[in-house]
């Protein structure tokens, strides 16, 4: 009741404007004006002829309603032929019989409130209508939707594509055949999908191509949403002017934007695109999709071209536009197929509309391929909709206009599925494909994907149709006409990516001094930051570099003088005064050494003091930091080298021993001594531990004297240490003492018991032990070469000092301190253990007769003790001539140190000692020398006193070899001569204790003289073994000097002189012997 007393408020509102709905004159395809088909005088119905058999007894008024002026152009002009012919079929078929099919023509104008006007127009006056067929424009369709639903009459729109008509709850009744705008994008969307493009830009123009730009972006965020497809939207922009293309042109290419979307109508899209050509912005490098508004079609680019707004030619907008993809609406199909309810095949549809649209207007024609199909697609599905429900469902043409017939035929339009001229007729319903969010009343219909491959007037060729089963490809894409190569096979209705050019989406590599930004494309790196081509990110300049200005490929080193520390600098700072940098790159500055100052800031080198002074610290700012470095001597600045020393106004030399700075002090090496009373007199320490050096007067272990000889009184080295003497030390002494004296005549007894001939066990045993003795003696001796040997083997040669009779070494000092008593006693031991053997043997006649001492043997067991004893004592006699020289020009004893060779008080007392012993020892020799050459006659005589008094030298010898005892005897004596005799020549001494023992070794070898074979072949090994050690001491021979090292040259000359010599005279032997055996 209420929309009745609406309706007819409405109707009492425009009779007082009642007016013709549609035109009297209509537009040309070239905008002339003509009278239209069907004014008629304002009647604006489309005629048929009246088919005779049709009984037709009610009439059915349908409304059609789409613009004949507006934005969109005089489209009801150019559909007229088509719904001409639809009517005619209609009325000729067997569809809806008993009902007439009448067509009433209203011009909406493509405004709103011009189609809200006219659409209540052609629904009050005239006959009532039952049906609206309309509208084709979408600024339009909402005003003519809201008046049918006023009118509960169902709406079928022919050309509405906004997606916004698709929300079911503003619009419950609209269906439309044709497809949405979102479909249009929807094309698009899966084709770059399909070649997996991500990076897309995005521009819409007019309020009425927002909806499908925002359509394409709702997809993108779906996709984003679910994580199924990567997407990053470059650019989101509206065009409204050719200042808008200009900034969009700018945006692209600073953005990189490779791959662009734009929902324009053909003239603003000319005029973008001509933006892109004069920026050299060219396909295939940039591809460009049209979702499809306005007149995009062939010529397009003649008509835009060389205006104010596009001053491009058309060819330079078909070289840009080359390859461009444009997704629009199906157009007219001229196939075999048959309509699926008028039952004519879609080329005679075709044919015929394309016949009577170019016969308007005396031939000058209005036709459109594109739209008007729909018009045909549209009148029929009404048709069928009113068929079903008036004849099949048996409802009357008086429930038409109700709410519930509107609702039923709603819901009937839902369920066709039948081929019409322009593709398949399908609504979305709850048979798929379905929408999200659903899209009911949308027809899925095809959408024709054409591509721009030709030149001017002929630029589109058809590319492919997509509808909700997918693409389906006509031909071959090409992304260039200019370029055959760069194509995708898709000529059999599918595209075979494999064998496909397919551009990127970005730029293959950014120039350098820039890096790819997905958002932005190819963005400049900042300051402090460069990049070389082809990398991905900007990387900070490092530590001593900088860069300064954006768009680096690399940063600038520090200058000299200048530094940073920092990732990323823009700049570099100067270094402050006192500080420097000499080189390129520098992270800091370092200070001024001393002997330099900087005065000023972003030094690269400082500057040197004036000649003798320096700083006394570094870092110095100014010259008044400099002073004099070395001694002020009489106002002069005195600077001595760092191995000299300062003396009085000289720089002297740095002695043996001592480490010197240039300064008027030294430090003491170790192995040396000086006293702090006279800290550059030096002294050579043996051994050298005993020295710690360091400051004057250190000695280790607390040792005292000069040069660290002695421990302080009360007393004895021990343990690397001085230690305090115990009552057990002087009773240990008187102990030793007695137990020699008990010895002595024990010794007599055993040496002289009864032997037979032959060589006893005991004989064998007396020899073993002595050679063992002598060995052990031997070694000792070797200690004395002053080398520095390692606490390894110096603890070895410590040992050995006990046959040696070092009475340090066992602790002497706790009895006497005094060297000269220490020697004494040891040079006394001897001659007083001979003279207690003497007195032992006048104190034998009062005992029994067996237990008397026997003279002879008393003179054997004499000679036995001093043969025993000659290495030791000659080693002990020479000791006083042993003599090394100190660093100062003093000669020192090797034994002590601080007795310094005929020049201290001691040195002459034991001399003299030392002297008499040697004497003595001599004297033995010669003795021993006499008896060797008497003693043939003397046993040939049978002098049995004689050969008991010499066993001890002949005894042990074969008798061939009875000499043998007196050849070995001055062995001894000779190693200690090489001792004294090279005293300052450790690695001399060396080499003749070697010469002495190879001699030794080579007769005893040639000879073989002792009795028992097993002792020869002793003491041949313990003769090579001596050699052997002594040749790896020499590893630890101190560096010779020049003069030796020239001296050993010449020796290793002569002998090789000598060996030449042996040969050639051994060669000449051989010859002569061989000529006298020819001869």
């Amino acid at each position: 009741m209420a929309g009745h007393v609406l309706r007819c408020v409405i109707a009492a509102a425009l009779t007082s404007q009642l007016q013709a709905i549609c035109p009297e004159t209509c537009k040309t395809g070239s905008g002339q004006d003509f009278p239209c088909r069907y004014y008629k005088n304002g009647d604006c119905t489309v005629d048929f002829v009246n088919n005779p058999s049709r009984n037709a007894s009610q009439d059915i008024n349908i409304a059609v309603i789409s613009p004949y002026s507006g934005i969109i152009g005089d489209m009801m002009t150019m559909a007229e032929p088509l719904l001409a012919l639809a009517a005619q079929e209609i009325e000729d078929s067997g569809w809806l019989p008993g009902y007439r099919v009448n067509l009433h023509l209203t011009d909406s104008g493509c405004d709103e409130a011009i189609g809200t006007e006219a659409t209540i127009e052609a629904l009050m006056n005239g006959p009532p209508k039952h049906a609206i067929l309309g509208d084709s424009c979408s600024q339009a369709c909402a005003a003519v939707a809201d008046a049918a639903r006023l009118f509960k009459v169902l709406m079928v729109s022919p050309g509405c594509d906004s997606p916004s008509l698709s929300d079911r709850t503003r619009y419950p009744y609209l269906t439309r055949m044709t497809p949405s705008d979102r479909f249009k994008v929807t094309a698009v969307y899966e084709v770059m999908k399909m070649f997996s493009f991500h990076r897309v830009g995005v521009m819409d123009g007019p309020p009425y191509t927002a909806g499908a730009k925002d359509f394409f972006l709702e997809l993108i965020q779906r996709d984003l949403d679910a994580g199924t497809y990567g997407w990053t939207v470059l650019l989101d922009r509206t065009v409204g002017s050719p200042a808008d293309a200009i900034s969009v042109a700018d945006e692209v290419l600073a953005r990189d934007s490779r791959i662009n979307l734009m929902v324009l109508p053909e003239y603003m899209g000319m005029w973008v695109l001509c933006q892109f050509f004069l920026r050299d912005m060219l396909p295939p490098d940039y591809v460009w999709f049209v979702a499809a508004f306005g007149n995009w079609v062939n010529g397009v680019t003649a008509v835009v071209a060389e205006t104010a707004e596009c001053p491009c030619t058309a060819t330079q907008l078909a070289r840009v536009a080359g390859g461009l993809m444009i997704s629009g609406r199906s157009p007219i199909q001229s196939t075999s197929d048959l309509h699926g309810l008028s039952g004519t095949r879609l080329s005679e549809i075709s044919n015929y509309y394309n016949t009577a649209c170019q016969q308007f207007a005396n031939g000058q024609g209005a036709c459109d391929y594109v739209w008007t199909g729909y018009f045909y697609d549209g009148l029929w599905h009404l048709v069928s909709l009113l068929h079903t429900y008036l004849i099949e469902q048996n409802h009357s043409a008086a429930e038409l206009g109700t709410a519930s017939s509107r609702s039923a035929l709603y819901e009937l339009s839902l369920k066709q599925d039948y081929v019409g001229l322009t593709g398949r007729v399908r609504q979305f319903n709850t048979i798929e494909p379905t929408t999200v969010p659903p899209s009911y009343g949308d027809r899925d219909g095809v959408q024709l994907i054409r591509q721009i491959t030709g030149g001017t007037g002929n630029e589109f060729s058809e590319l492919a149709y997509r509808t909700g089963d997918g693409v389906w490809w006509l031909r071959d894409l090409q992304w260039s006409p200019f370029d055959n190569n760069k194509v995708v096979p898709c000529s059999t209705g599918v595209c075979s990516l494999g064998d496909a050019f397919v551009p990127t989406d970005r730029i293959n590599q950014c120039p350098a001094g820039s890096v790819f930004s997905v958002q932005l494309g190819c963005v400049d790196c900042g300051v402090g930051r460069y990049a070389t081509a082809g990398m991905t990110e900007c990387e900070p300049c490092d530590v001593g570099t900088f860069a300064n200005q954006t768009g680096r490929a690399g940063c600038h080193p520090c200058t000299a003088g200048s530094f940073n520390n920092v990732l990323g600098a823009e700049g570099c700072e100067l270094c402050g005064q006192g500080f420097f940098a000499n080189d390129t790159e520098a992270t800091d500055c370092a200070k001024c050494p001393i002997g330099q100052y900087g005065p000023q800031k972003g030094l690269a080198e400082c500057r040197e003091c004036p000649p003798g002074r320096t700083t006394g610290f570094s870092g110095a700012v100014d010259q008044e930091a400099c002073q004099c470095q070395g001694e002020l001597y009489q106002g002069r600045c005195i600077t001595c080298a760092f191995n000299t020393r300062y003396a009085a106004g000289q720089c002297l030399p740095c002695s043996e021993g001592l480490r010197c700075d240039g300064s008027s002090t030294a430090e003491v090496d170790p192995g040396y001594y000086t006293d702090p009373s006279a800290p550059f007199d030096v002294y050579k320490c043996l051994p050298q531990e005993f020295c710690t050096g360091g400051s004057p007067g250190a000695c280790a272990g607390g040792r005292e004297g000069i040069p660290c000889t002695q421990c302080p009184e009360g007393q004895a080295w021990a343990a690397g240490a001085c230690e305090d003497c115990t009552p057990l030390s002087l009773a240990g002494w008187l102990t030793a003492g007695l137990a020699g004296m008990l010895t002595i005549p024990a010794l007599y007894y055993m040496m002289n018991m009864k032997q037979t001939a032959k060589a006893t066990t005991m004989l064998a045993t007396s020899c073993a032990l002595a050679m063992t003795i002598s060995m052990l003696q031997n070694v000792g001796i070797v200690g004395y070469i002053s080398f520095s040997w390692p606490s390894e083997l110096q603890w070895m040669f410590d040992l050995m000092s006990l046959f040696t009779l070092d009475l340090q070494a066992v602790g002497f000092d706790c009895v006497s301190s005094s060297p000269v008593a220490g020697y004494h006693m040891t040079a006394a031991m001897l001659p007083c253990a001979l003279l207690w053997l003497i007195v032992c043997s006048l104190l034998s006649k009062v005992l029994p007769m067996q237990w008397q001492f026997e003279s002879a043997k008393v003179v054997s067991t004499l000679g036995q003790f001093v043969q025993v004893s000659f290495t030791i004592y000659s080693k002990v006699a020479l000791s006083p001539m042993m003599c090394y020289t100190h660093p100062n020009g003093k000669s020192g004893m090797l034994e002590h140190n601080g007795i310094f060779c005929f020049e201290s008080a001691e040195h002459t007392p034991m001399f003299l000692a030392g002297l008499g012993l040697l004497c003595g020892m001599v004297g033995f020799y010669a003795l021993a020398i006499w008896a060797t050459i008497v003693a043939p006659s003397k046993a040939s005589g049978g002098n049995i006193w004689f050969l008991t008094a010499t066993k001890f030298l002949l005894f042990r010898f074969r008798s061939d070899y009875w000499w043998f005892g007196t050849f070995m005897l001055p062995r001894g004596l000779m190693l200690s001569l090489s001792i004294v005799a090279a005293g300052d020549s450790p690695y001399v001494q060396m080499l003749l204790i070697v010469s002495v023992m190879l001699c030794y070794m080579i007769v005893q070898l040639m000879t073989w003289p002792w009795k028992l074979p097993a002792l020869n072949a002793f003491d041949a090994t313990i003769s090579a073994a001596l050699i052997m050690m002594m040749a790896i001491l020499g590893a630890f021979a101190p560096d010779l000097s020049t003069g030796i090292q020239s001296r050993l040259t010449t020796a290793v000359l002569g002998i090789v002189l000598f060996l030449n010599g042996i040969v050639f005279l051994m060669l000449c032997v051989t010859v002569s012997s061989l000529v006298r055996g020819l001869a």
